[in-house]
């Protein structure tokens, strides 16, 4: 499981670095960061109340309150809806596929 973190890390940390390349705002990279963390801990955690629980987590250690980050999807979303949806669907799709690595990579540790 702890390797499993360290890789999730190592990717949020990749992808905010690749994120403040494509001219994104620091609350843009901030948001794309928290969000990812978020579909992640969602996709890998089976139990929703330790999933809200960490959710609640990620958003406190990113800085946010609920109402706070709902505010800045709004806001990001309103913007500029058609690059607000794009980006979205590549943190979905790069969560799915980081979770999917994660889990095979767990796999193949506990086959050995």
């Amino acid at each position: 499981m702890k390797h499993w973190l360290v890789l999730a890390l190592f990717t949020i940390v990749l992808g905010y670095t690749y994120c403040s390349k494509e001219g994104f705002s620091s609350d843009e990279s901030k948001f794309i960061k928290t969000y990812k963390e978020i579909l992640i801990a969602r996709y890998s955690i089976g139990d929703s109340v330790k999933a809200n629980q960490e959710v609640m987590n990620i958003l406190k250690r990113n800085g946010y309150s609920f109402r706070e980050f709902l505010d800045t999807f709004w806001e990001l979303r309103n913007k500029d809806s058609k690059r607000f949806s794009a980006i979205i669907d590549s943190i979905r799709k790069s969560a799915v596929q980081d979770v999917i690595e994660a889990k095979k990579k767990e796999f193949q540790r506990a086959n050995r």
